[in-house]
């Protein structure tokens, strides 16, 4: 190999990176065409939550809405199972999806399976006691107790419909079925409020009506998923293969920062009530289910953002695009800032509009002042979301979840300290002060993190994106920067001549030129790798008779190029690793 110094090795880097620089389009693309499609679908999750509020706040009164309010952070506690499962087997999926590792991918779906129906079994058989036994903790009123048990009897039995439910919207998405998750989550939102107006307004089953509702709407949300899962997608089909006790590990790693935000949040809920109610009386849970409602709000916009990006960052984690996954990061923020920082405006111009909806007046004294204050966290907390999916893909989950179980301890102590220092309102402090404190944490690891890959970016790493009236020029640079750093030449032609064609397959399949590519090189001593991502029309493989007609002769042609080739149709994106 050339002998060459770390300055000109550098130097020739940049130089083609910069000629070449990969662009954020494709990205940017998918974000879009995702967004809008995940914060209608999780809008309708929102009001699958919040609706119960909505409507026994004003067909039934305060009392009922403070008693969902004070039951909703134990759905959270029992929910994280399914934020476990789900985000593990979401994640899990998608890196071995952007791995191209056909093999495990089987054993992962066998081995998901398998986690999805025993953890619905443990949480209906262990869901009921507990929560029996986290209402009376609250020490409420015998009136008040009553009524929380009523609702949470139909909330227990919906769990573990809503836990297959959540794991079938992850494997839908990595599939690229957005559509049909926002149609099942429309779907489930208008089955929810025909039932609790139906229980509620109607046969005056009062409190526990709307609980039936929520169980109502997620059977049925539950019995489609599967039903498209089966028909449409081979997630459950993991061809005779076995679970492995491996997998199981990887899933629930893979699942742990989300699982220990969500079991924070529950713990942190449950104390946060009875802080709530020792500074406002009963009140306290009126306000907090107008500041939970506004929370969640916040919540569901920054996890559209979250569960947008989340297929593609597992795509590039398993790929090693660090590139690519650090300019979807930059995205993900720049979008959780101008979504969620809107909710945070109208929290603050209009708290009056939130109490209204809930059929509350008049609103309790510091009702206003709590909504505005609790909403400055908001922005901060969608930032902390997206750095815990970018830790998760990248397998580095316990700091973050250590962090996160620290931070949320001091959440209620600091509540404490704050309600004794001034004014009730000023507990919704605590939210801010922990957000912005974990927010500086995760930035100061994520710059580290940043530093160390670029310092691993230097020779024999590229970093491309090329257009069609580019791509012949492109790949004169490759050989030429191939040959100048004295990799195989033999080699380098055939990299070069693969992305020509696959770039022009990509155009005449899309019939025009408006087409985005994000492409990999990977130099060895004596090997490369190439990896394309590309919007065109799904290539196809020869195993795939039913489609045969769109594999074009050049296709043919550049996989008998390479040592071995690895294709999916993923995200209607066409993904392919050549190995040389």
């Amino acid at each position: 190999m050339k002998q060459y110094t770390m300055d000109s090795m550098t130097k020739e880097n940049e130089n083609i990176r910069e000629r070449f620089r990969r662009s954020d389009a494709l990205i940017v693309k998918k974000l879009f065409e995702y967004i809008p499609v995940m914060i209608i679908t999780n809008l309708c999750s929102l009001l699958l939550i919040s609706v119960d509020g909505l409507v026994v706040g004003n067909l039934v009164g305060e009392n009922a809405l403070a008693s969902v309010s004070i039951f909703r952070p134990i759905t959270v506690l029992i929910g994280v199972a399914s934020v476990l499962v789900a985000t593990g087997i979401g994640t899990t999926l998608s890196l071995c999806m952007g791995e191209n590792d056909h093999k495990r991918l089987a054993v992962v779906k066998a081995t998901s399976k398998l986690i999805m129906i025993i953890s619905a079994i443990l949480v209906l058989v262990l869901g009921f006691p507990a929560v029996l036994l986290f209402i009376s903790s609250y020490g409420l009123s015998p009136e008040m107790t009553e009524l929380t048990r009523e609702y949470a009897i139909g909330v227990m039995i919906s769990m573990p419909f809503g836990l297959i439910s959540t794991v079938g919207v992850y494997q839908l998405q990595i599939v690229g079925e957005m559509k049909t998750i926002m149609r099942l989550s429309i779907l489930e939102g208008i089955v929810n409020v025909i039932l609790d107006l139906l229980f509620v307004g109607v046969l005056h089953m009062g409190v526990a009506g709307a609980g039936f509702g929520t169980a109502g709407a997620n059977i049925v949300r539950c019995t489609l998923s599967l039903i498209i899962i089966t028909k449409k997608t081979s997630l459950f089909d993991s061809h005779g293969v076995k679970a492995s006790v491996g997998e199981v590990k990887a899933i629930l790693k893979s699942g742990l920062p989300e699982s220990a935000e969500s079991l924070m949040m529950a713990i942190k809920g449950y104390v946060m009530i009875r802080i709530i109610i020792s500074a406002f009386g009963e009140q306290g849970g009126t306000i907090d289910a107008v500041c939970s409602f506004a929370f969640n709000l916040a919540l569901i916009l920054a996890g559209s953002v979250q569960d947008s990006m989340r297929p593609l960052a597992g795509i590039m984690a398993g790929g090693k695009d660090w590139k690519g996954l650090r300019s979807l990061m930059k995205q993900g923020f720049l979008s959780n800032a101008v979504i969620v920082g809107a909710i945070t405006a109208v929290c603050c111009i209009f708290p009056r509009l939130f109490y209204i909806i809930h059929g509350v007046e008049p609103i309790p004294d510091g009702g206003l002042q709590s909504l505005q204050i609790i909403s400055i966290c908001f922005v901060f907390k969608g930032m902390n979301a997206l750095f815990r999916l970018n830790d998760s893909c990248r397998k580095d989950v316990y700091s973050s979840s250590i962090m996160t179980v620290v931070w949320s301890v001091a959440l209620p102590i600091l509540a404490y300290v704050l309600i004794k220092m001034f004014s009730g309102p000023f507990l919704w402090l605590s939210y801010t002060v922990i957000e912005l404190s974990l927010m500086g944490f995760n930035l100061l690891r994520y710059r580290k993190r940043i530093s160390k890959d670029k310092q691993e970016e230097t020779v024999g790493l590229l970093y491309l994106s090329v257009s069609p009236e580019e791509a012949v020029e492109a790949s004169r640079a490759i050989r030429r920067y191939a040959d100048d750093h004295g990799f195989d030449k033999k080699i380098s032609y055939r990299i070069s001549l693969c992305m020509e064609e696959m770039v022009s397959y990509a155009v005449a399949s899309q019939k025009n030129s408006v087409i985005k590519t994000q492409i990999v090189i990977r130099f060895f001593e004596s090997g490369a790798v190439f990896e394309m991502l590309d919007n065109g029309k799904c290539i196809a493989l020869d195993r795939d008779s039913e489609i045969q007609e769109l594999i074009t002769d050049n296709y043919g042609l550049v996989k008998k190029l390479a040592k071995s080739v690895e294709y999916q149709y993923l995200l209607n994106m066409n993904y392919t690793v050549f190995t040389f």
